[in-house]
């Protein structure tokens, strides 16, 4: 697959009620319908303290996306997605790597599926500890570390 995917991030406050909405969606896409994730609510209230990635296919639509809380020590990524007809074609690498460039030399810790943990471990991150359960799916604890 050769979906082009055009990549940039912005705060919370810099999103258009139209890139939030379609952000929301397409996390509900991915992780509610998709997954069935239905044990935590997808609108958890911290998306506010939130720097979003906002991957964009050739029409303009939003395809992928991911969150990161900057402001914490590590950086704290989440809510990694890729809409559900695209998977598995590349777009989730080029994310990955766009993500691990806003993280330059700062750490970052994430909550990943644990079925994911070699495509992870390819993208530059390393799994630290037990698989454990969230959302009713086995994650695992990863990190990628500065420099």
């Amino acid at each position: 697959m050769n979906t082009e995917l055009n990549l940039t991030h912005k705060p919370f406050a810099a999103l258009t009620l139209d890139e939030l909405y379609d952000l929301l969606w397409l996390r509900d896409v991915v992780f509610v319908v998709g997954q069935g994730i239905t044990a935590e609510s997808e609108v958890d209230g911290e998306d506010r303290a939130c720097t979003h990635v906002i991957g964009r296919d050739a029409t303009g639509k939003i395809v992928a996306t991911a969150r990161l809380f900057e402001g914490k020590t590590p950086v704290k990524v989440g809510r990694i997605a890729v809409h559900t007809d695209l998977q598995r074609g590349g777009l989730g690498s080029a994310l990955m790597a766009y993500v691990n460039g806003i993280l330059g030399d700062r750490p970052g810790i994430m909550s990943a599926q644990a079925h994911l943990d070699a495509w992870y471990t390819r993208m530059g991150w390393q799994r630290v500890g037990d698989v454990y359960e969230e959302a009713n799916i086995a994650h695992i604890k990863m990190i990628r570390n500065a420099g």
